[in-house]
């Protein structure tokens, strides 16, 4: 009896042990891809080259795949909040923030090439993307001309406190200058263009003598002039000093002419020296506006004109307008370049014929990118768009070249 009563709990106990005890079994959900999807591309077929087509094809659904994704990537990033800004940069630099990818669809017809891919957009490339596309193409490089009043004394440009303090501030967020030495220099050799500058008039020859000669790409103008206020505290102290600086200024994109941002603020100072005092109320509406070190983190936090900048900026430099001044090819080849242009090199959207005389041509094309982007480009493509290039000048919205038909 005892033999069998110990055999029927032996039984229940295997039977408890392989049925996993008295724990539900727990299910195992498919893992969801929350940054795979599909997307469509579409590009227009050139001189039966299929292959180009479908290339362009994957490209523009890569492009849409990365947009739709967009939203979980840039997520807290103040310098691109604004969507359209880091759209014009996925549009620039697409390549390589989809991975996993493989297309399911694709054929041709009545001209086009069609395809659908499913791929995984990386994160981190997009983020990458977007933090050398502002390195790259959202910080250029300034002429300080501000007008400056301080103390009842008019300084022109050149070593003001203005000028010294938006340095200071702004060379900590990695943007270059041209120096206050430079300046004084042009204004004493090209007083009448640098004058039109000051005024915010910078086409023609003003366009040239900033861009060309010295690499200006942003002019900051306007006026700062400091006022005394020091009647408002004799009550507490006989000896300390209150001034006001009011700031009036412009941001200017020398390629355009386009106003990038502009600002009026003031700003109170106080010391027992006068010039102190107006020194610190113009250092405290700059910093107001420009912004500053962060003490705890050591990072440089911008202000509402120096982001205003840096945005309309970006969004201008992915959609520059470029002046091609070729040597070389007669109305037919000039017509087959053109449309080469428009169809086979990358970062092109729009291409203009400006004229023509004889072999000398001028085309204006809109790049993403800088014009040292696209001469290296058009380089590298020389051979298999069937012409020979030679690059004899650059400058920041002109190349010059030589162009001629294999």
């Amino acid at each position: 009896m005892k033999r069998y009563v110990f055999l029927i709990t032996l039984v229940v106990i295997i039977s408890f042990i392989a049925c996993g005890g008295s724990k539900p079994q727990q299910k195992v959900s498919p893992t969801v891809c929350e940054m795979c999807g599909e997307a469509d591309g579409f590009a227009a077929i050139f001189d039966n080259d299929i292959a180009l087509a479908r290339d362009r094809a994957i490209d523009d659904a890569m492009n849409k795949l990365v947009k739709m994704k967009l939203g979980t990537t840039i997520e807290g990033r103040s310098i691109v909040e604004d969507y359209a800004l880091v759209e014009s940069i996925v549009e620039a630099k697409s390549t390589g923030m989809v991975r996993n990818w493989k297309v399911i669809k694709e054929g041709s017809q009545e001209g086009a090439y069609t395809v659908r891919i499913y791929g995984e957009v990386y994160p981190q490339a997009v983020n990458d993307t977007i933090e050398a596309t502002l390195k790259n193409y959202g910080r250029p490089k300034f002429m300080i001309l501000v007008r400056e009043t301080f103390e009842g004394q008019q300084n022109e440009p050149g070593f003001t406190v203005t000028e010294l303090t938006m340095m200071e501030i702004m060379q900590n967020a990695g943007f270059e200058f041209v120096d206050a030495a430079t300046v004084q220099q042009l204004i004493k050799k090209d007083r009448a263009k640098m004058m039109q500058a000051m005024q915010g008039q910078v086409g023609g020859n003003v366009q040239e003598l900033l861009l060309d000669d010295v690499g200006a790409e942003c002019i900051i103008v306007g006026d700062v002039k400091t006022s005394d206020q020091s009647a408002v505290l004799k009550q507490y102290s006989a000896n300390m000093k209150s001034k006001q600086a009011i700031l009036n200024l412009k941001a200017i994109d020398v390629y355009t002419g386009s106003i990038l941002a502009s600002t009026s603020v003031n700003m109170p100072g106080a010391h027992i020296d006068d010039a102190t005092a107006s020194k610190i109320a113009i250092q405290r509406a700059l910093v107001k506006i420009l912004g500053s070190t962060d003490e705890e983190t050591g990072k440089f936090k911008s202000g509402p004109f120096m982001n205003q900048i840096t945005k309309k900026f970006l969004l201008a430099a992915t959609h520059r307008m470029i002046t091609l001044n070729i040597v070389g090819l007669d109305y037919n080849g000039l017509t087959k370049f053109r449309d080469i242009l428009q169809n086979r090199i990358r970062g092109i959207q729009k291409v203009y014929v400006r004229g023509q005389a004889g072999k000398q041509s001028k085309i204006d094309v809109e790049f993403s990118g800088k014009t040292t982007d696209l001469a290296d480009e058009l380089v590298g493509k020389a051979g298999s768009i069937g012409f020979k290039i030679e690059i004899k000048e650059t400058y920041p919205n002109k190349i010059m070249m030589v162009v001629q038909k294999l």
